[in-house]
Order: structure tokens, then sequence, then C-alpha cells
């Protein structure tokens, strides 16, 4: 029995074996084999014909090559300043409005528009007969009152008549000047005089008019000392600061002047959320009138050198991430013609912007760096290696 399976084991191995070595077996390690084989080749024929391309995109003009065109600009190391702009007001220092004090007539106007006049000068008179009228009874109380004085005093300094007469007239006498008094300020507030030294800038009533309280009937200005006044935002209120250099224009009459900011306020208004800022104009400045408008622009930073880009160029990611292209020559084993350059995604950080200029600075230090060559316009249609064309400037 033994026997018979010993056979049987030995009989099966022989058949395996001879199906082993059978045609079929060697003809599948010999495809494998010459697969093998092709892909070296298909790879050597690949790097090859990579490098016939390279070639003939260098040298065949016929050969058409999609690239984006883009323009550029050499990054340079330059000064930069920032400023905030507000738009401002002239404010004379003494300008007023001028009223009568009581409802009365104009009797006559003394001066003129463009006048110079002196503080206290009568401009304008008003109607006040009446007030003249009392002015000349009291004028004659007290001249009676004085004349009774001066004899009782004589009297008194001789030593004639009692202590009581003296007194009383004496009393009189100051009630009679005190009323006096009284009706002549009356009198010289019903006129219209001049609160400073000035110039008559408006005139507004006419003789026989009807002036009231409520309504001006003159102006006077005095254009000695004239300012600027702009309100600026509260965030700027740690930038603005008294003594920084303020360029103020004019464009309604294509003036302008430079001067230091003489003041900042330390009053922050409620209802807008500013506060005031002073110009003192130079006094050469003639053409200054109260209520022109201006812009100034004030400097609250100024750097010696920078590196600046036009803020068109810097492009940013959807995480908030800043980023310019650096043009450079093409990597090791690839070709570009003369007129292209491959573009390198670079991290920035805006420091400052102003008019379409801004200051910048790579994220990782000497990843931007003066000398650069920046891609300007067309850098929305660049991604980063590719190679570009570049266009001249």
């Amino acid at each position: 029995m033994h026997m018979k399976q010993t056979l049987l084991l030995t009989a099966i191995a022989a058949l395996l074996a001879s199906c082993g070595n059978s045609p079929a077996h060697n003809d599948v390690a010999k495809k494998l084999a010459e697969r093998d084989s092709l892909k070296t080749v298909y790879l050597n024929v690949g790097k090859q014909l990579k490098a016939i391309e390279d070639w003939l995109a260098l040298n065949d003009s016929t050969a058409n090559r999609s690239l984006p065109l883009v323009s550029e600009l050499t990054l340079q190391q330059q000064p930069y300043t920032h400023y905030i702009d507000v738009h401002g007001v002239v404010k004379a220092d003494e300008s007023a409005a001028l009223y009568a004090m009581a409802g009365s007539r104009v009797a006559s106007i003394r001066v003129k528009a463009g006048d110079r006049v002196r503080t206290g000068q009568v401009l304008i008179t008003m109607d006040n007969d009446l007030v003249e009228k009392q002015i000349a009874q009291a004028q004659a109380g007290a001249d009676l009152a004085r004349t009774a004085f001066d004899k009782q005093k004589r009297l008194w300094d001789q030593h004639i008549g009692s202590e009581m007469q003296f007194l009383q007239a004496k009393t009189q006498k100051e009630q009679a000047e005190a009323a006096l008094a009284t009706l002549q300020e009356q009198q010289r507030l019903s006129n219209v005089t001049a609160p400073f030294d000035g110039v008559v800038d408006e005139v507004m009533a006419r003789v026989g008019d009807m002036a009231a309280p409520t309504m001006p009937v003159a102006r006077v200005v005095n254009l000695s000392g004239v300012q600027v006044e702009a309100d600026v935002s509260e965030n700027y209120l740690k930038a603005v600061k008294a003594g920084a250099s303020v360029t103020v224009t004019f464009p309604s009459i294509g003036e302008s002047f430079t001067a230091p900011l003489s003041h900042v306020g330390e009053y922050i208004d409620p209802a807008n959320r500013t506060f005031k800022v002073h110009v003192v104009a130079p006094k050469s400045e003639a053409y200054m009138r109260p209520n022109l408008l201006g812009d100034l622009s004030i400097r609250d930073l100024h750097a010696d050198s920078a590196l600046v880009l036009p803020s068109a160029a810097i492009l940013e990611e959807m995480d908030g991430h800043s980023y310019v292209f650096v043009l450079g020559p093409a990597p090791q084993g690839r070709f570009v013609k003369d007129n292209e350059a491959v573009a390198r995604k670079v991290l920035v950080k805006r420091l400052s912007e102003y008019k379409g200029m801004t200051q910048v600075e790579g994220e990782q230090p000497g990843t931007l760096k003066s000398g650069d060559r920046i891609v300007t316009e067309g850098a929305k249609n660049v991604s980063d290696g590719q190679t570009v064309l570049v266009g001249k400037n």
C-alpha cells in the first residue's frame, strides 16, 4: 500500500515539472523582458524628444508659444512718505459780523467795503434822537449839580455851612454825572463800532434801513493772522503730531503752501469722531480769505530708503496673504528665450500705502530685495513657476 502511494506522488511531481518547462511559460518570461526593455527605450526617447522640442522652441520662429505677456519694473530702494489727506477751511483769527444793539433806523454809514478801521471807530450811526435829548437833559442836570457842588465846597472850605449840605451837594453831582455817563454809553452802544483793527469786508445795511439785533449790518476781518482748520478722524490720533509738515492746497485757485502743523486738538467731537487741527498760514499768502476751502496733506510717516511697489502689482491669496511675482532665469535643464523669464511667487508684507504706491518687505528675510524684477501688469494671468513673455515698458 505504501509502495503504491509513493509511486503516485512521484508521477504527479514528474507531471508538474514537465508543465513548468512548457513553451507557454517561456513565452511569458520573454514578453516581460521585452516590456522592460521597451520602457527603458521609451524613457530615453522621451528625453531626446523633449530636448528637441526645447531646441525648436528657442530656434524655430514658426513655433507657437502661448505665454502670458507681462510688464516688469526693477525694485529699488527709494524714499517713501505717507500722508493723511483731509479737507479744511480758512479761518481768520479775527472775523466778526457786527449787529446793532437795539432796533433803530440807520442814520449814517461812515465806511465802505475795503476801508481799514481801528478799534472803537464808529462805522454806522443809528437814529437815536430820544437818547440825544435825554443826554442833553442829563448834561444840563450834571452841569447844575457840578456848579452847586463847587459853590458848596468853597463855602465848606471857609467853614461856612453844614457838613450835611456839602455831602448832599457832592452826592447829587455824582448821581448826575453817573446818569449822564449811562446815557452816553447807551448812545455809544446804539452805534456800530469796530471791535478790533482790521478791514471792512462788507456793509449790509443802507441808510434808512431798520436795524435789528438779529441782523448783521457789517463785517470786519483782520487777515494779519490766518489759519487753516480741519477735522481729522480719531483713527489717526496717535499718528498726527504738532510740528508735522503739512502741504495745504487750494484747488479752486491753484495755490498751495507748506507749513508745520501748529495745533492738534485735545477734544474729540462725539458727533463725527474727529479732532481739530490747525495750520497757521505764512503772512506772504495774500490770497487767503476766510472760508476758502483747501486740502491738507499731513505727513505722518517718512522713510529715506524703502522698497516701494505699485499697489496694482501686489496680489492677494484667499487666506489674505499678499504676494508678488519675481522674474528670474529658468532652472537647470529648462530653456527660455531672451525676452522670456520664469515667474516666481514671493510672499510680501504691506507696510504702508499712499496714492497707488505701497511700501513692502518680504515675509521671510532676503526673499525680496533691491534689484529684483517685479511683474507689474499681467500678474493676474501668471502662476508660480510659469514661463512668461516680458514686454517692453
